[in-house]
């Protein structure tokens, strides 16, 4: 039995299991830009046939056979002591994930296992696949698969119907079969689903008689009040008509202004945790921003979006609300203190939203009192990039700017969670600052033979625009 177990031992070793066990065994934050990271990215596509191989293992019939071993006889890890380990299993297949979603579209071809964890219970599995599917790219094969997970797989778990329904929003125009999946989803059990479902049709814009109705019954009978905001965003998507949409908004914002705040994980003002409540408000501020409100209308939704903002006391949801209400016409210096405060915190998620936020509110209001020469020297990368983009709207100074931007493309020293967002911002920039950016062209250039396609081709544009 003990050589029969060494042959399949041998029959189940991937190559990447070493990598990815290292790279588990170090913080999320460290991971990205970790030797061993960068090395798997490095091979590009030809890392993706072994990262497959992982999130394949859970379902292994060879593996699966071996966990049933151990419980049946426990007495077995005496003989045999490579028996698989199911949180390490778990570990291995989020790490895999995390890889697939630095190489981006390189790991497409890893979809049809990505989508096959939607099938499982495990909602670390499920978070981990929806962020790699993401970046992977959602294209129209990958919502007929997700089409057909929907009809086939009837016990999925509400955290996996949530999420494929969000993600079928991704392809426009949707195919006959995805919105046949999305009026299904409208009539879900669960009032997350049809949230969701209500947000994907009215981000897809496709008007049918059908979704019509269907959003119009969820919208006056549900008793969810995040579905009424989101079949209401819908409609005016669809529909165009305020009279349909903007008093069943105003009550439900009236009603959780009335209230308790929920308490979130962590206590005080910690933590990016995002409530119901928050979500009413947030869905709130991205209706009435599309809108053509009247100036009553608008002093009254902006009103509402501040109140709950200062009701909340978090940083973190004043800032989410901060778009819509800048919309709405929210003076300049309130615009300004939210920035700041944000720009104030310590957690490097905080700052980075700030300054995304100042880019903002730049473009509508003068910042002139926030010292950018001061943020482009910031700690945090992604606050020195935002900064940057917006020095260079005012300022025109490129030979501050050019090595700051140049430096920001170092991925062994940035490459994070947020690097994907910075990235594209200072290849930007760069492009925008044209001749003057030529000691970039070095850096630009080694980013055309990056695994990624979409960063080749914005490394490729700003070389386009710096070369003129």
């Amino acid at each position: 039995m003990v050589g029969a177990l060494f042959f399949i031992r041998q029959s189940t070793t991937n190559v990447m299991h070493p990598a990815l066990d290292q790279l588990s065994a170090v913080s999320y934050s460290e991971r990205w830009s970790h030797p061993q990271m960068l090395k798997i990215r490095e091979l590009g596509a030809n890392a993706v046939p072994s990262l497959r191989r992982v999130l394949r293992e859970k379902n292994n019939p060879t593996i699966r056979f071996l966990l049933w071993v151990k419980a049946k006889w426990p007495g077995a890890t005496k003989y045999y002591s490579h028996f698989p380990d199911p949180n390490k299993l778990t570990e291995r297949r989020a790490m895999a994930c995390q890889v697939l979603r630095t190489l981006g579209p390189a790991g497409r071809p890893a979809a049809p296992e990505i989508i096959g964890i939607f099938k499982s219970g495990d909602i670390r599995d499920m978070n981990s696949a929806i962020e790699a599917l993401y970046a992977i790219g959602v294209d129209a094969d990958i919502c007929d698969r997700l089409d057909k997970l929907w009809e086939n797989e009837k016990s999925m778990s509400e955290s996996a119907r949530s999420q494929l329904v969000g993600a079928l929003g991704s392809v426009k125009p949707p195919s006959a079969r995805t919105l046949k999946v999305l009026v299904a989803a409208l009539s879900d059990p669960s009032p997350y689903v049809r949230h969701r479902a209500a947000e994907t049709l009215g981000r897809l814009g496709i008007r049918t008689p059908e979704i019509v109705s269907a959003l119009k019954h969820l919208q006056s009978t549900t008793t969810n009040e995040l579905a009424v905001v989101t079949s209401s965003a819908a409609l005016w998507e669809l529909e165009k008509d305020t009279s349909l949409v903007l008093s069943p908004v105003f009550k439900v914002l009236e009603s959780q202004l009335g209230k308790p705040v929920v308490p979130v994980p962590g206590g005080g003002s910690a933590g990016q945790a995002v409530t119901a409540a928050d979500q009413i408000f947030m869905g709130a501020g991205e209706l009435f921003r599309k809108m053509n409100l009247s100036e009553p209308e608008k002093s009254k939704a902006r009103a509402w979006l501040e109140a709950w903002g200062d009701k909340s006391g978090r940083i973190f949801i004043r800032m989410l609300l901060l778009p819509g209400m800048l919309e709405l016409g929210l003076p300049r210096e309130k615009c300004l203190e939210i920035c700041r405060t944000g720009l104030k915190q310590t957690e490097y998620y905080y700052r980075i939203q700030a300054a995304r936020l100042l880019v903002m509110v730049n473009e509508t209001y003068s910042v002139d009192e926030v010292d950018l020469d001061v943020l482009i020297r910031d700690p945090d990368l992604g606050v020195r990039v935002y900064a940057a983009k917006i020095h260079w709207r005012k300022n025109r100074q490129a030979k501050v700017l050019v090595p700051v931007l140049i430096e920001s493309l170092d991925r062994s020293k940035h490459e994070s969670y947020y690097y994907a967002e910075t990235l594209p911002v200072s290849l930007t920039v760069l492009g925008d600052i044209g001749p003057e950016a030529h000691d970039a062209v070095g850096v630009l250039e080694k980013l055309l033979s990056d695994p990624n396609p979409s960063v080749v081709k914005s490394a490729s544009e700003a070389l386009a625009r710096i070369r003129r």
